[in-house]
């Protein structure tokens, strides 16, 4: 019985959030009534969907759902009251200031402590601890070195952190509120409504006849479906449970099939034009419209697949794969008549965003609303089913809301840490004290900082680690001249890569589990075949032209031809194949061309482009013989 209950109020406070934020895509609410709305909703409904207690396996304890509704219904009731006192007190907190009343510091200290909570039964453990450290160092005040500032006391932190703009109801949830959820529900819409199928049988009809074509499907099928749904454990979960098994039929070995899925899952969060959520915080922090977000990453991200895909084409070239059957393969053409509408909403996403310029909010708004009258075309118009449609409309929404409920306590959380770091000004004495130990180098400050966000990454969601090193360590980067959208697109990317480096991670332990494979085996494959994408914010950062900064033409071709060659060259040499099985010597100048095409010096591309030319004139020669042999 209290799970009915909890699955009833779940449902109505995800209704009415999904409701509010669609009214707010399209009529302005007042940013702190949306934020406190979208606070008290969205972690109502975690404490309904998240147990307090869960077995090993996952699933609810019993206890949770029998004798602990109760406590969880008062926990959900206790964050919507204390976002309702936050609403009504607005004008009241502007007049006290300085100094909260009795009230203030109750409403403040229980408000954090769920936040806290919610955090942990959503999204594990790790990032409230984070910010519980972080909590007790801004009371502590008295410590050595450049970690030392004022003590704070509780009355003050409390309400700094829950009563104002600079916590939990800062840029991070802000964004969560305008942007993120609205996102989340055009994925939720897509894919229920089909999308997800046709992307996959899109990706099939396009690659799989081609040499290695079930793992080719795998990359492009999770980049396409990674825009969708914004998380590569989702992503992996989706896309893999079909794919992997794919390619092992074909002759991929179970670590091969899993690591080329999470490496590709992975990716779609940095793939445009839906990018995960961290892309929208990092367009409110810069302060930049997000069209110019997606133009940045657009050039990384293909070069990201690229690599993908030539390291899995010359896998199945040493192993002597081929592709799938033609009969077996969807045509393109009845791919295309059946799902083309799918691609529409895609396009006025794209057109509202990067023509339009309006912002990511309208644009998400217009994208959803497209997808439902499509829909409704589809359901009503041909198939005169109205309460199908309807009760599709409602799952959207309700799914959408649920699946936003992790994001919303991540930036949630995320607001207490980013509070404290403003209170006691740990950000700048720490972009300091990075630049310090660097002794003025950026790699070396890039090499701490890759370090930093992988290891942060291992316990926390993208979207966390991000904001956390986007106000910890990227302003020392910015700090030598990098220019500020570089350096915050190099700490997402190193965020994202954490999801595929050991010992925690949780993209390549998942494929592992479809795989029947090793967990490490898979994480340490992933890594093996994720080389270049290891280099590649390095590459932007030195050549900002790639994210399309300081634009020349000659400069722009010529880092693209150099960067595309560079790519092949690496991933031939981690494979050791490129026209033919390669050598190791080949591999050896394959690697050390490939990384000095990627250098940005004119001297480095030569040296790269003449030891790539020659791996290339042995492999045909080579070729040529081993035709000549069989002939």
């Amino acid at each position: 019985m209290a799970q009915k209950w909890r699955i009833k109020i779940a449902a109505v406070l995800g209704l009415i959030l999904a409701v509010v934020q669609l009214y707010g895509g399209l009529w302005p609410i007042a940013t702190q009534t949306l934020r406190a709305i979208h606070v008290a909703l969205g972690l109502g409904m975690a404490f309904m969907v998240y147990p307090f207690f869960k077995k090993k396996d996952g699933r609810p304890d019993l206890l949770s759902s029998k004798l602990m509704f109760a406590v969880d219904f008062l926990f959900a009731t206790g964050i919507i009251l204390c976002c309702t006192y936050f609403i009504t007190q607005l004008e009241a907190l502007a007049y006290r200031g300085g100094n909260p009343s009795t009230m203030d510091v109750i409403v403040s200290c229980v408000a954090v402590l769920l936040v806290l909570e919610s955090c942990r039964r959503s999204l594990g453990a790790a990032m409230p601890i984070i910010a519980v450290i972080f909590i007790v160092y801004a009371m502590l005040g008295n410590l050595p070195g450049f970690l030392q500032h004022r003590a704070i006391d509780l009355e003050w932190l409390s309400t700094h952190l829950f009563l104002t703009t600079e916590g939990v109801f800062g840029t991070t949830i802000g964004a969560s509120a305008t942007t993120v959820f609205l996102f989340v529900l055009f994925g939720a819409a897509l894919e229920k409504t089909g999308g997800g199928e046709f992307f996959l049988q899109l990706a099939y009809s396009i690659c799989g006849r081609y040499r290695g074509g079930t793992a080719k499907v795998a990359v492009v099928g999770s980049g396409l479906m990674g825009m969708i749904s914004g998380s590569a454990v989702a992503n992996v979960a989706g896309v893999g449970s079909i794919a992997i098994p794919l390619m092992k039929q074909t002759g991929y070995s179970a670590d091969d099939a899993g690591a080329i899925e999470a490496v590709s899952a992975s990716g779609g969060l940095i793939m445009p034009p839906v990018m995960g959520a961290a892309a929208f915080i990092m367009a409110e922090n810069l302060g930049l419209p997000y069209s110019t977000i997606i133009l940045a990453a657009a050039l990384p991200a293909t070069l990201y697949y690229m690599a993908i895909l030539f390291s899995v084409d010359f896998i199945a070239g040493r192993q002597g794969l081929v592709g799938m059957p033609k009969e077996q393969l969807p045509k393109f053409k009845d791919v295309m008549k059946v799902g083309y509408l799918y691609i529409i909403p895609m396009l006025i996403l794209i057109y509202f965003i990067c023509i339009a310029k309006t912002s990511a909010q309208r644009a998400a708004f217009w994208g959803f609303v497209s997808i439902v009258v499509l829909y409704a075309v589809q359901k009503i118009g041909k198939e005169k089913d109205i309460r199908g449609f309807w009760k599709m409309f409602l799952d959207i929404l309700i799914d959408g809301s649920r699946q936003a409920v992790s994001i919303v306590a991540a930036c949630a959380c995320a607001g207490i840490i980013v509070g404290v770091i403003s209170l006691t000004g740990l950000g700048l004495t720490l972009s300091s004290a990075l630049v310090d130990l660097a002794g003025g180098s950026l790699f070396l400050l890039l090499v701490y900082t890759a370090v930093a966000c992988i290891i942060l990454g291992m316990g926390l969601p993208v979207t966390a680690c991000y904001i956390i090193l986007a106000v910890l360590a990227a302003p020392a980067i910015i700090k030598l001249g990098v220019p500020a959208i570089a350096a915050h697109l190099f700490v997402m990317y190193y965020g994202v890569l954490s999801n595929i480096t050991p010992p925690v991670a949780l993209a390549s332990y998942v494929a592992a589990g479809i795989s029947k494979s090793k967990p490490l085996n898979v994480a340490v494959t992933s890594c093996k075949m994720s080389v270049v994408l290891f280099v590649l914010p390095f590459m932007f950062v030195y050549q900002p032209v790639l994210i399309l900064q300081d634009v020349q033409a000659v400069a722009l071709i010529s880092a693209l031809v150099t960067s595309v060659i560079g790519v092949i060259a690496i991933s031939a040499g981690s494979q050791r194949y490129f026209l033919q099985k390669a050598s190791f010597a080949e591999c050896s100048l394959l690697l050390i061309g490939g990384f000095c095409m990627l250098y940005p010096e004119s001297i480095s591309d030569i040296v790269g482009i003449v030891l790539f030319a020659v791996v290339l004139l042995f492999q045909l020669k080579k070729k040529k013989g081993a035709r000549t042999a069989n002939v």
